[in-house]
């Protein structure tokens, strides 16, 4: 079970006035060499993968990974319903054979009647904005979200629970130079800045916990940058700036950096849930070869056409700006993420140093699609939306 060397009040999680900073030790869900540690869940001799009709239950099934797990799910004809809020643009859901749930992992009383009946679920619903938000605003959706599901599937008899967690988890750990696998700490600090790194890991080990407990039978997978078609928060905004004549870098963009298009995320998520190794384990989701955030970058401004002018001014000039704009959304009472946020400049910097290798090792997964490829999907993609 996950051990925390420091903890922070609620209170002081909110107000943002004291930090702390949270560790695991290397558990045996965090290393291949404990892989061969038996489930205390009862598998039933279930081999998910070579079974049609299986029932299974997506979180997060409007936004960029969870639409693309509920089409690798259809694709191998799982039964799939899709859990979704009232107020949530179901159109493309519409357009497969997905059940709709309405629900909100928030809202308790609305998981049995989703989770019922159902074999494995994957939990993809987050609330996905870095360094924007109040911290009982992560804690609702994220931590609290995941307890209920977990309650929720539970009760109800759930085989398999698939969590989608994030690469930043590691925190200052994957600033090292050095990739990060599994074994490594999970070093977070409790700020506004990181609010979503701190809920991410307390939601992992809630999960973890049950699964330590002998509840259910859990995976972990923890993807890096995930970009695709239907993404209008991070790729939207990369594929905005590069539309610009002159390109502004806050420092160099040089530090590696780990895109995995969602569809390869989604085939991780699915091999993860239903296979045995995978049990009690987690996995970073992150190409095998590293590349810069300006390699991802210009193969933006390729698939787009044309050329730019690229100017780097200092970091800290990037910062102050960034603090300003963050400043003036405040004042505003801005309830979306503004456009540049110190957090969004600190991954220029920092970077994504992920090693995969341990998926490709256990589960065979493999990138099936490139940045190159990727990034001219996003673009024409985007082109017919504007036209549409």
């Amino acid at each position: 079970m996950a051990t925390w060397v420091a903890s922070v009040t609620d209170q002081a999680a909110r107000d943002g006035r004291q930090t702390a900073r949270s560790t695991r030790r290397r558990n045996a869900h965090d290393c291949a060499r404990h892989r061969n540690i038996q489930s205390p869940v009862s598998k039933q001799g279930r081999r998910y993968c070579k079974e049609e009709g299986i029932k299974t239950l997506v979180t997060g099934a409007t936004g960029l990974l969870g639409s693309y797990i509920v089409e690798g799910l259809l694709g191998r004809s799982y039964q799939v319903r899709a859990l979704v809020r009232e107020t949530s643009d179901t159109s493309h859901l519409r357009t497969t054979s997905a059940e709709l749930a309405f629900g909100d992992v928030e809202r308790p009383d609305t998981l049995p009647s989703a989770v019922e009946g159902t074999d494995i679920v994957f939990h993809a619903a987050g609330r996905v904005t870095p360094g924007w938000g109040k911290w009982e605003e992560f804690e609702n959706t994220i931590v609290k979200g995941t307890g209920n599901l977990l309650e929720a599937s539970v009760a109800a008899g759930v085989s398999r629970f698939l969590y989608v967690s994030s690469y930043s988890v590691y925190g200052t750990t994957g600033y090292r130079g050095t990739p990060v696998d599994e074994c490594a700490a999970c070093l977070v600090e409790c700020t506004p800045d990181t609010y979503y790194d701190y809920a991410k890991l307390k939601a992992e080990d809630l999960v973890f916990d049950y699964y330590h407990r002998g509840l259910i039978n859990a995976s972990v997978i923890r993807p890096s940058l995930i970009y695709g078609p239907r993404d209008r928060l991070n790729t939207d905004r990369v594929y905005r700036h590069m539309q610009r004549r002159i390109v502004i870098w806050p420092g160099k963009p040089t530090a590696p950096c780990a895109p995995v298009f969602a569809s390869d995320v989604a085939e991780m998520a699915i091999l993860a849930a239903t296979s045995d190794v995978a049990i009690g384990q987690a996995y970073n989701v992150a190409p095998t070869e590293p590349v810069s955030f300006q390699d991802y970058c210009n193969a933006m401004i390729r698939a787009q056409g044309g050329r730019r002018i690229q100017i780097v001014v200092p970091y800290w000039l990037g910062w102050v700006g960034c603090a300003v704009i963050e400043g003036w959304a405040r004042l505003r009472r801005a309830k979306e993420m503004p456009y540049l946020t110190r957090s969004g400049i600190r991954f220029l910097r920092d970077g994504q140093y992920v090693d995969g290798s341990k998926a490709r090792r256990e589960l065979g997964w493999e990138q099936k699609v490139s940045v190159d490829e990727g990034t001219r999907l996003y673009v024409e993609w985007r082109r017919s939306q504007a036209d549409s």
